[in-house]
């Protein structure tokens, strides 16, 4: 029986789920996320895809070493708000976040600091919300194979048809693969 990783079994409560964030720290990146990446009429965006999930597993393990540039982030962020809007950036408007996420990028918000400067935090934050939405479901963001679903993507396949390899073919699919569908095999011990 194959296991369906579309929405990963979780304990009850979000904060559960976390690997390296604390639960403010992973909405304040949640809320960043969404400025990036928002839902809207073509789909979910990156806080419906889980990608902070994503993120959060990532610094937890094969990419630590970002773990420094996150945790100052998440101060500055929250520093530039309370000095613009006098509230958390987690807590601000949508409107408000998007504005101090654009100058992030334009490199407009001298207050954010230089540990990550606004533009490299930017780029990093945007490359790991697409990783978030578009990357497999084992890896803990793309819920309910949202990105894969607007991308039109039906997953790995254990092998296409003659037909479905002519350029412009639509494959069509019973199901969407995930890698959970391709275990690794685990070594034996000598």
């Amino acid at each position: 029986m194959q296991q369906d990783l579309s929405d990963p079994p979780h304990p009850a409560a979000p904060e559960e789920w976390l690997e390296f964030f604390t639960r403010d720290q992973a909405r304040t990146i949640e809320a960043a996320m969404a400025c990036i990446f928002p839902d809207d009429d073509l789909g979910p965006g990156a806080i419906e895809a889980g990608a902070v999930y994503y993120l959060d597993r990532s610094l937890a393990g094969a990419e630590h070493y970002y773990q420094a540039h996150y945790r100052a982030a998440v101060v500055a962020l929250d520093k530039l708000a309370r000095a613009r809007h006098r509230a958390d950036f987690r807590d601000c408007t949508a409107e408000q976040q998007d504005t101090m996420v654009a100058d992030l990028a334009n490199d407009a918000a001298p207050q954010f600091g230089d540990t990550p400067t606004g533009p490299v935090f930017f780029e990093l934050l945007r490359a790991h919300a697409l990783e978030g939405v578009f990357s497999d479901p084992a890896h803990g963001g793309n819920r309910n194979l949202s990105g894969w679903k607007l991308l039109g993507y039906p997953g790995p396949q254990p092998s296409y048809s003659h037909a479905e390899q002519q350029l412009d073919a639509p494959i069509l699919r019973d199901r969407i693969f995930t890698a959970a569908d391709y275990p690794l095999p685990v070594a034996e011990e000598p």
